[in-house]
């Protein structure tokens, strides 16, 4: 057999040799293009969050400012009293608001949990009002030592999510006569700071 017949029986038989090697495929062009329009639409996807994150900035904690008298501190807390679901923790000097007392009575008749501290001197000369909020069912508590020390505190916390704070005592004199103030905040550390302190008392005070 001649030397050209075998070469052509052995192309034929596929195998491989020089002249037979397989020849890669060309590669595809880049498409430059293709890669621009990408780059520009994440360009214009990170400008539209940026802006939108300046227009919309994160929502800040709430808080609310009053002044009396007659600023409208006792509606005010009236509105956080009829909102509470849960629970009306409450830490004030004196407390004689027959408005705000019976909002109280109705917020533990729709099952609200309601405690009050105040201070022991002021109720034991019966200026606390604390009488009238215990014989509707209301938990009060007393605490400070009669010519040493205070329970000056004035502040409530509701439903463990909203403390309402400031010089108002929950009295007819601090809405219509005296010059005080009140802060509504509700942000989760502060108002859990109140929560903690609000529960030192009532472990601290008596019945």
């Amino acid at each position: 057999m001649s030397k050209a017949s075998d070469l052509s029986m052995r192309l034929d038989a596929g195998t491989s040799g020089p002249y037979n090697a397989a020849v890669p495929a060309p590669r595809a062009p880049v498409n430059f293009a293709s890669y621009a329009v990408k780059f520009r639409g994440l360009c214009l996807l990170g400008l539209a969050l940026l802006f939108l994150a300046l227009l919309f900035p994160a929502a800040a904690p709430a808080s609310e400012v009053y002044f009396s008298p007659n600023g409208g501190v006792r509606q005010r807390l009236l509105r956080a009293v009829e909102e509470s679901r849960r629970s009306i923790d409450i830490a004030v000097y004196s407390f004689t608001a027959s408005e705000l007392a019976e909002a109280l009575y109705a917020a533990k008749a729709r099952g609200v949990r309601v405690r009050v501290v105040t201070d022991r001197e002021r109720a034991e000369a019966g200026g606390s009002g604390v009488r009238g909020l215990r014989l509707n069912g209301i938990s009060v508590r007393t605490l400070g030592v009669p010519e040493q020390s205070l329970m000056h505190h004035k502040f409530a916390v509701f439903d463990e999510r909203l403390v309402v704070t400031g010089s108002y005592n929950w009295t007819n004199s601090a809405e219509h006569a005296n010059y005080e103030n009140v802060l509504l905040l509700d942000d989760p550390g502060v108002v859990n700071r109140f929560r903690q302190e609000f529960q030192r008392l009532w472990r601290e005070a008596k019945e």
